[in-house]
């Protein structure tokens, strides 16, 4: 799997703070490859949950979206067509109509949502809901039921696999939920289970794929993630510093796999009569954080990338102070990685 000059590429998780617009999708597009990152993604202007789960409830009639929730009422057949593909669409087309941006990247990314986090995310209703008891959520979720999960990832290999026909080089599933269901022991599910459903979402994939799983990372959970098909770990290390103790160079080494490494804060809280400096990391930081990652875990094995998201942040501030911040950040990752090229 190992690809050459892979290490130390440079890529995003996916999400902008912008309004869904066409204007800003190419907007924060061509942004991502002006300021020099290897593997652009298409930018995540949509909520990770509702970009599949709303149009699937347009074409799976036991599901249903109401009040930006969802609600399964019963068992479904897998829908004959792919969602979501627009995005790989715009990715591709919009570089077919500028080759010289084209030329400027070593390839593409898109982001997917995994069949666990999707499934946290639908609230069971009549029948599905008889006898489960609410764990960890206030109501019974999908998550709890084995053959949904098992569907949501038939159903997110169909997409991923497009995207891959599509050509694009990486393709990542978001899988927050697995940092809270899989502790010491892991609830809903087995070890094994978790595993072969991974495998089965990420199985339509024949470029380069990817997991991410922000927050506190734990030993149960690592092993589980270096047991899988998946070719890329993306985890938080700048929010989350234990996670730097969760790893060794070796894990990625016996596994052929590579870290997506967390290099800069994407979680951040505003401060009073601040200003877009006071947000973003100094280049020498950054540098010192590179270095110690490469100390730890080897060049050849890293991805250097944000720590997650950026959409968190027009929830935060003003948008265009939002999406400035979004930027200085990444081109002071993107100058400070210069330095060990």
């Amino acid at each position: 799997m190992k690809v050459e000059d892979f290490g130390l590429s440079t890529t995003v998780v996916g999400s902008i703070p912008l309004e869904n617009t066409q204007v800003n999708m190419e907007r924060a597009f061509q942004d991502q490859i002006n300021i020099g990152l290897d593997f652009p993604c298409y930018p995540q202007l949509v909520s990770m949950i509702s970009q599949f789960l709303t149009p699937l409830s347009q074409i799976i009639p036991e599901l249903q979206e109401n009040d930006n929730q969802f609600f399964l009422n019963g068992d479904f057949e897998l829908p004959r067509e792919s969602v979501a593909l627009e995005y790989g669409t715009f990715l591709v087309e919009y570089l077919n109509n500028n080759p010289t941006l084209k030329q400027k990247i070593k390839g593409t990314k898109a982001c997917l949502t995994g069949p666990f986090t999707l499934a946290s995310e639908i609230i069971l209703k009549g029948s599905l809901a008889e006898g489960k008891k609410p764990m960890l959520f206030k109501e019974p979720k999908a998550i709890m039921v084995g053959w949904i999960v098992e569907k949501l990832a038939k159903i997110m290999k169909k997409i991923g696999k497009a995207y891959d026909d599509m050509g694009i080089d990486i393709i990542s599933m978001d899988e927050p939920i697995l940092g809270l269901i899989v502790g010491r022991r892991t609830m809903f599910h087995s070890k094994d289970f978790i595993i072969e459903t991974l495998n089965k979402a990420i199985s339509g994939i024949s470029n380069i794929s990817s997991i991410h799983v922000c927050g506190q990372l734990n030993p149960n959970l690592r092993d589980i993630l270096l047991e899988t098909n998946v070719n890329i770990l993306d985890h938080e290390f700048q929010t989350n510093e234990q996670n730097y103790d969760i790893f060794k160079k070796s894990h990625f080494e016996q596994n052929d796999k590579y870290l997506g490494f967390g290099t800069i804060e994407t979680k951040i809280k505003p401060k009073k009569d601040s200003r877009i400096e006071d947000y973003v990391e100094e280049i020498s930081t950054i540098k010192h954080t590179i270095k110690k990652a490469i100390e730890l875990y080897g060049e050849e094995n890293l991805i250097i990338k944000p720590d997650c998201g950026f959409k968190p942040l027009k929830d935060a501030f003003e948008e265009n102070f939002a999406y400035e911040i979004t930027i200085r950040k990444l081109n002071n990752m993107i100058l400070a990685l210069k330095s060990f090229k």
